[in-house]
């Protein structure tokens, strides 16, 4: 098979398919200076003290469906909240993905607690159910499902393993701002749900992050992990808190931009579901790609879009395809986060602190085989998503895509 002069692809000689900048506006304006303007004028932006952070807490619950929500400093913040909350403690197991950021691992460990890494779904990337189920223990205590890239867990069934054997289920929603599942807001299934403003999030404010939950107990004590076990309720003043917390706390500036933002939450996450999924539709046909699989009962948020392939089948590694494609003039790349956490010198030589041991030291990381989650990380490929991107922006991706995947063909066959 040949190729036309004009179907040659950049990374061969050829020119690239699209030589402007994809689209992106302005993520900030006038709408969070107001609400800063507002915080300023309170002339104290101690979350205590003003409206913002509260008015924020008040409209993310309703908006989730939850009956309170707690603010904090990111969402790290927010999972390590979480387990402080349930309790998780020395020893405690806690049943994880390989495949996540380190805020989900980290604050389990910060508990002296032990992350227990379980498989994947090979094609939604997130908990396989029947493997979280093959790690539980007697020292199992929680799970903790993270909805990746805003594709939603297998929730029901997670959730009836947590209750059959009594186990708490916190949710990692840190990607999956705008993320349903059963036409339900994903955070409000488990006990509690973390969420992230962080700057690279849907809404942002810099860092930042909010936990939800509808248990009046559990969020009382989210309250306290946040804030040193400071009880500051109306009249109580206690500082003398029942169990170890840490200082959390969200500021009313980073409450008010968070506020404007969560007004623009439902137009941000509509345009990047029309614009992935009218990709999806158009990249459907090319041979050797494995495009998300959307968790059944859940709808996508898209985070960014995470797609795999068949080297055998495509003629291409990971690897080889995504430097083609960037070649294109289209951002994309292999591996995600490159090798499972559990891989991390952290866990292989358990060097989490420079003296003393902590209760993970009992696991050898080195044995541990998500056989699943490797396989995903050796074969994904990541494209960027903002909801500003325009029908131009997914004309060239779907013109990069069909030319780079018929160049590799074409090797593959002559």
């Amino acid at each position: 098979m040949t190729i036309a002069t004009a179907d040659v692809p950049a990374i061969a000689g050829g020119k690239p398919i699209k030589t402007t900048p994809f689209t992106k506006l302005p993520r900030y304006g006038e709408e969070e200076l107001n609400e800063l303007r507002e915080a300023l004028a309170q002339q104290n932006l101690f979350y205590a003290a003003g409206k913002k952070v509260k008015e924020l807490e008040k409209q993310f619950a309703t908006l989730r469906g939850a009956t309170h929500a707690v603010a904090c400093s990111s969402g790290t913040a927010a999972i390590h909240s979480a387990t402080m909350a349930v309790g998780i403690s020395p020893d405690d197991e806690v049943i994880v993905p390989c495949i996540t950021d380190m805020g989900t691992i980290l604050p389990v460990m910060w508990q002296g607690a032990v992350p227990v890494f379980a498989d994947l779904d090979p094609k939604t990337y997130n908990l396989d159910p029947k493997a979280v189920e093959a790690a539980i223990t007697d020292k199992t205590k929680a799970i903790i499902a993270v909805h990746l890239a805003g594709n939603p867990c297998d929730l029901t069934a997670l959730k009836q393993i947590a209750d059959k054997h009594k186990l708490i289920l916190i949710e990692d929603c840190a990607q999956a701002h705008g993320c349903h599942y059963n036409e339900k807001p994903v955070g409000i299934v488990g006990q509690i749900g973390c969420y992230s403003f962080n700057e690279f999030k849907h809404i942002a404010c810099g860092d930042g992050g909010i936990a939800i939950t509808s248990d009046d107990k559990l969020a009382q004590r989210l309250r306290l992990a946040t804030d040193k076990c400071y009880d500051r309720s109306a009249g109580v003043a206690q500082r003398q808190g029942p169990f170890m917390a840490n200082n959390y706390r969200m500021t009313e500036l980073q409450g008010a931009v968070a506020l404007a933002q969560v007004r623009k939450l439902d137009s941000i996450i509509s345009r990047r579901q029309s614009w992935c999924g009218r990709l999806t539709k158009r990249l459907a046909n090319l041979p050797g790609l494995q495009l998300p699989a959307v968790q059944e009962r859940g709808s996508h948020s898209y985070w960014f879009y995470m797609m795999r392939v068949d080297p055998q089948v495509l003629g291409a590694k990971a690897d080889d395809f995504a430097k083609a494609i960037s070649k294109e003039g289209v951002p994309c790349s292999a591996h995600y986060i490159g090798q499972p956490i559990y891989k991390y010198p952290l866990f292989v030589n358990h060097s989490a602190f420079s003296r003393g041991e902590h209760h993970y030291s009992r696991v050898d990381y080195t044995k541990v085989k998500n056989a699943t989650a490797e396989a995903i990380l050796e074969t994904c490929v990541i494209l960027p998503v903002n909801e500003s991107y325009s029908d131009a922006d997914l004309e060239d991706t779907v013109k990069a895509f069909e030319r780079v995947v018929t160049y590799f063909q074409a090797k593959k066959s002559a």
